[in-house]
């Protein structure tokens, strides 16, 4: 119930924001393409307003769910969306930290929120077909002594190329993050970051999954730690062709989910 409970949080914050502040979000997220205005309208209608007709609308009927707390398909969805319509909504819920970025079908959504008094990262990524919904991954994790940061630069760099920022990001888990040729570290990162805000503290390091656009690019892995597997979202700015800023959220693959899809 705990990820189902996170995810509810996030609808209770976003419905207590004005349409006045949603535009301001659109307009700070340099809207460019029909894929992320859905999914914006995605977390105001249905996860701010609950609104049951506009998720049947944009869900697709063979919609894949790897939340392992949430049955897949439409009908999942649906009976979940019903559940926390039920729900009593907080007063004063915390404003979310929200990033947005896109590629192609794919949406991934990096966002901070509060849950019983407590700060989670969470990493939402949507794939969207023939202008529906129909595939969600998502990791959460709570932020202990300000670990895993979320807060820094959301705004996209026009100046900056997607395939190029792509294929450094690309070689850089290759030899650092895979490889572990630490000595490699110097040729990706800027004179602010080091290794150790990568947290290498894993057995293997198995890339799924790649996005970006312009300055942001998104990598979606299974790491091993001491046996126990988790998937682990890494979320890059680079500047100059340096990485320059990063973030990442990882949480534990159960044995048993509701559905056979698994987290990745």
């Amino acid at each position: 119930m705990r990820k189902i409970s996170l995810a509810f949080c996030m609808i209770l914050m976003i419905s207590c924001k004005t349409n006045s502040e949603k535009n301001n979000i659109k307009t700070d997220l340099k809207m460019k393409d029909s894929n992320k205005q859905l999914i914006i309208d995605f977390y105001f209608k249905v996860f701010g307003q609950v609104n049951e007709q506009f998720a049947d609308s944009v869900i697709a009927d063979n919609y894949i769910q790897h939340n392992p707390m949430v049955k897949t398909g439409k009908t999942g969805f649906m009976e979940f969306l019903a559940m926390l319509k039920q729900m009593p909504k907080p007063e004063n819920p915390k404003k979310p930290f929200m990033r947005f970025i896109s590629e192609g079908n794919f949406v991934a959504v990096h966002s901070q929120i509060e849950f019983m008094g407590k700060e989670n990262a969470v990493v939402d990524l949507y794939r969207i077909e023939n202008g529906l919904i129909s595939e969600h991954w998502d990791a959460s994790q709570e932020i202990v002594d300000s670990i895993p940061k979320v807060a820094g630069t959301v705004e996209f760099d026009s100046q900056e190329k997607s395939s190029v920022n792509k294929k450094i990001v690309a070689d850089f888990v290759k030899q650092v993050m895979i490889e572990k040729q630490i000595n490699r570290t110097k040729d990706y990162l800027a004179d602010k970051l080091t290794i150790s805000d990568f947290r290498m503290d894993y057995e293997n390091f198995q890339l799924h999954r790649l996005i970006g656009e312009e300055n942001f690019v998104l990598t979606q892995s299974e790491i091993n730690v001491k046996g126990t597997q988790f998937v682990r979202y890494d979320i890059y700015r680079l500047a100059n062709q340096l990485i320059v800023e990063h973030w990442t959220v990882k949480q534990i693959i159960p044995e048993k989910m509701v559905h056979p899809n698994g987290m990745i």
